[in-house]
């Protein structure tokens, strides 16, 4: 059905910024419709209305349109709600009555930011460039490091009302079909009203109910470069400065971009460090009121008296004393976390040392339960990747400690890694490639230690069957 200039100038007469044109051409009149706040006026006015107007016979057929127009990129316009939805995303609209005839073409002027140092994975060595909340900017950035034919680009749109534009991104012969299949598949499915950022995409992806992402995050055009490549997929969304990526698997949680831009041997030993710090902060604040709240037997006897001494004043139970503390310690984090930069990493820092200093002299806390919270603190900040689940399942342990001793260590850590082997990435397990031998050769590397770039730097996603 042809558009009408009446009823798309009466669908968006309210808005302020709506722009209504008539352009005399040769006998006939044309009508612009534009929104002037995401679009380019200037361009507008150069390349299209003063075309337009120099013409003096007017146009005869369609195919004399599109030649009159200085636009790269131009296309027909169906119906009203395919206008709408061009003019809504920065494409004006064009429309010729008397030939039954509309068109849409490119003069998108959007404001954003320009690209930046990344503010969540800062590399020392490798590339510090990051996505900004433009989608073209961040596609530009992917196809500045893959220059390849195989990259393929599938436009989305989604959210019923907002039409938020978005883009699947694979390696064509790369990434296996049955993953494209997969995401494509229940990317179409959504249902939102609408979507204004990629984490209303992850609840898509990953529908599991778990305090561990198994949907991968980066705001580094090399990190995703490098997923893909793996055989991985992408999704970017239009108004996000993240891009999405899976599968993604437990041990990435253990890595860092600087792995792979500086010396292999220490970054395989920091591996470690990183493997180190997350079981201790998972581990020992359970152990720790395992040992003093049921087996005594187990410390050396000098330790004994000094944690008697330590807790003579401490009116609490262990594990009440160690919640308490976890509460000071997790209230400062947040306190930091959400004021301004400057303030917030000095006030968590300072804050934290008063407030332990604080309790052990009012006799909340022991200096041993002081320090095991510090400990933890510092190792869970290793991974950040892994503070929300880490903080809740070292809670979880310690109540399981605290109520069966050792015996209810054993089984919060087991349910742990019952759980992490449970959990599924795109159909993926989540350890991969722990599990079976042959996907563990299939990735041997680059999984606690990183191997020469020569012979990880290839795809290790199976195709068709999954591991």
């Amino acid at each position: 059905m042809p558009v009408k200039t009446d009823e798309l100038w009466a669908k968006m007469n309210g808005s302020f910024d709506f722009i209504r044109r008539e352009i005399r051409v040769g006998p006939d009149t044309a009508t612009l419709f534009y929104i002037e706040t995401i679009c380019d006026s200037s361009y507008i006015s150069q390349y299209i209305i003063e075309p337009l107007a120099s013409v003096r016979q007017g146009f005869k057929d369609k195919a004399e349109v599109a030649q009159a127009i200085y636009a790269s990129k131009i296309g027909e316009v169906q119906d009203l709600a395919a206008a709408l939805e061009h003019l809504l995303t920065g494409d004006p609209v064009l429309v010729f009555e008397a030939l039954e005839h509309s068109i849409f073409f490119d003069a998108k002027k959007i404001e954003t930011r320009a690209v930046e140092k990344s503010q969540f994975e800062a590399s020392l060595v490798g590339s510090n460039e990051s996505f900004n909340e433009l989608l073209v900017n961040n596609v530009s950035l992917l196809r500045k490091r893959m220059a390849t034919e195989k990259l393929q680009f599938e436009s989305l749109t989604l959210g019923s009302q907002s039409k938020t534009q978005a883009v699947l991104v694979y390696l064509d012969g790369t990434a296996p079909s049955d993953l494209v299949r997969t995401v494509r598949q229940k990317l179409s499915e959504m249902e939102n009203t609408f979507v204004l950022d990629i984490h209303y995409v992850t609840e898509v992806l990953s529908p599991d109910k778990s305090l561990f992402d198994t949907i991968g995050y980066s705001d580094k055009p090399d990190a995703v470069a490098a997923k893909l490549f793996e055989g991985r997929i992408a999704v970017l969304v239009n108004g996000s400065p993240f891009a999405l990526t899976a599968p993604s698997f437990f041990l990435e949680s253990l890595q860092a971009p600087d792995d792979y831009s500086g010396n292999r041997l220490f970054a395989s030993m920091l591996r470690l460090v990183r493997l180190i710090s997350a079981l201790i902060s998972l581990l020992l604040p359970g152990f720790y009121v395992a040992v003093t709240t049921h087996h005594f037997s187990l410390i050396p006897s000098a330790f004994v008296f000094k944690l008697a001494v330590s807790r003579s004043g401490v009116p609490f139970p262990t594990v009440v004393e160690v919640i308490l503390m976890f509460l000071f310690f997790e209230l400062s984090r947040e306190a930091g976390r959400r004021l301004p930069h400057q303030i917030g990493q000095a006030l968590s820092i300072v804050g934290a040392l008063i407030l332990g200093d604080a309790a052990v002299g009012a006799g909340l806390a022991s200096q041993a339960t002081v320090v095991v919270t510090g400990i933890y603190a510092i190792t869970s900040f290793i991974n950040p990747r892994l503070t929300s689940a880490v903080s809740v399942w070292a809670i979880f342990s310690i109540i399981m400690s605290a109520c069966f001793g050792l015996h209810g260590f054993y089984m919060g850590f087991i349910l742990l890694v019952a759980h992490l082997a449970a959990l599924r990435s795109c159909d993926y397990p989540y350890l991969f490639p722990f599990g079976t031998e042959r996907s563990f050769r299939k990735a041997t590397g680059d999984v606690l230690l990183r191997g020469p770039l020569k012979k990880i730097s290839k795809p290790f996603v199976y195709k068709g069957n999954k591991p």
